[in-house]
Formats: structure tokens, sequence, C-alpha cells
């Protein structure tokens, strides 16, 4: 599935689609909320970091095996943007 794909997927809503399981982490002040993104038998990096009401998505190609694994990693990569970007996350 192509990347535009994706996001046309997330961004349209649909009533039969389940909803996503909402894993979520605090650290340093932000707060970082993982909803893996099924795709066929794998599991895409999609997450949002927010803080006092400001808020940044980031989607990544990569892609793991199960969900568990997913959120960790959607978690780590969360904490490692919040520690090179700060508050500049928003901009």
């Amino acid at each position: 599935m192509s990347l535009l794909k994706s996001i046309a997927n997330l961004l349209s809503s649909s009533k039969e689609a389940a909803p996503t399981p909402l894993y979520q982490e605090e650290y340093k002040g932000f707060l970082i909320l993982a909803t893996p993104a099924a795709e066929a038998s794998q599991y895409r990096i999609n997450g949002l970091i927010s803080k006092e009401g400001k808020e940044h998505i980031f989607m990544r190609a990569d892609v793991l095996p199960n969900q568990e694994l997913c959120v960790q990693e959607t978690f780590r990569k969360g904490r490692l943007m919040i520690d090179q970007q700060g508050e500049k996350i928003f901009q």
C-alpha cells in the first residue's frame, strides 16, 4: 500500500472500522499517543505528540510485525523527536 493511500485511509472515516486502540506515554511534559495503523498483517508507526493544546501528528514508513512492537517503536520515535526538536515540533 502506498504512503498516500495510507494517509487517505487515516483521514477518511468509516462507520464499519473498529476503533484503533490508543496507547499513551508522558515524556518531558509532552504526551505521546501511539495509534498503530494496521496494514495487511503488519502495523505502521503512527502517532501524535501534544502539549498544552498543541499537536503534531507523525507517521513513519516503518512497519512492524505486531502491534506491541509498533507501539514501543512509536514511543521511541516520539521521544527522539521531542529530544531533537522540543517545543519547535509544533511550528
